[in-house]
């Protein structure tokens, strides 16, 4: 597809034996930069799809490659759901982040919402040549993320026998090593141990951050301040920014959020 200020191509970039699925985006015209965007969990990914997608084009219009990637067992990304962990992901990223920098001798950002944040941030740690992090509402405790996910669970069967979320004995399934299934994605125990064990506040990103939060409240929730201070404290170069609006990661049917699009390219560009 082709707009008279970009190029969109669907295609498949292979690394590490697997073909990964992503939409490129190309600025008609040089380049003056180039975006990794990294996707949230599960349903979260499918809901935020047309926000994500409004602001990948906006970007690409203001002179921005950017690749949006589907990790491996998710979307159009290779292999299952079951199959996937931390550790894949974190080298889906790489090899992302590799094939955007053959396209162009431009500076790359990251650019990750909810726990496709904090994948983002735990892969900027690793790679020294980021030129900025961008964070879209980012889930700071991956047990959290997993908790969540496992109400889900839950909430299916709640006419059930059993009703209520028992997270005691969910998290021992996984810990026996079981698989869950979980609103049709069929979790496992080795996804959900690795996820748990990942901290915001521990990845100290060496590159400026920038952090946006969708809320009514216009001011960061307590948790993420109480990250952002321990970041300055270390010497990470962060900024934030809140804007209105519901969360549209949970709603399919939420609108575009213009004002995070707005933030976004002036974080970016």
């Amino acid at each position: 597809m082709t707009s008279h200020r970009y190029t969109m191509q669907p295609d498949f970039l292979e690394h590490a034996g697997r073909r990964l699925f992503h939409l490129l985006l190309r600025p008609v015209g040089e380049a003056r930069g180039s975006v990794l965007f990294l996707h949230a969990f599960a349903e979260e990914m499918h809901m935020s799809r047309r926000n994500v997608a409004a602001t990948a084009r906006a970007l690409a219009t203001a002179g921005c490659n950017v690749m949006l990637l589907d990790l491996s067992g998710c979307g159009d990304g290779a292999g299952d759901f079951v199959d996937a962990d931390w550790n894949t992901w974190r080298e889906d990223a790489r090899g992302a982040l590799a094939a955007l920098r053959a396209l162009d001798a431009v500076p790359v950002a990251l650019w990750g919402m909810r726990l496709g944040a904090l994948l983002a941030t735990d892969t900027a740690v690793n790679e020294a040549d980021i030129a900025r992090l961008l964070l879209w509402q980012p889930v700071l405790n991956g047990e959290q993320q997993i908790d969540q996910f496992l109400r889900l669970k839950s909430v299916a069967g709640a006419m059930g026998p059993g009703a209520g979320f028992d997270r005691k004995h969910l998290w021992g399934q996984l810990r026996d090593g079981h698989a869950l299934e979980v609103a049709g994605y069929e979790l496992s125990a080795r996804m959900a141990q690795e996820i748990a064990r990942v901290r915001l506040a521990d990845l100290l990103p060496p590159c400026p951050v920038h952090w946006l939060e969708v809320s009514a409240g216009g001011e960061l929730a307590r948790p993420g301040g109480n990250v952002r201070g321990r970041w300055s404290e270390q010497g990470v170069r962060v900024s934030t920014g809140v804007v209105p609006g519901p969360a549209f990661w949970r709603n399919h049917d939420a609108p575009l959020n213009d004002a995070l699009c707005a933030a976004t390219l002036e974080a970016l560009l």
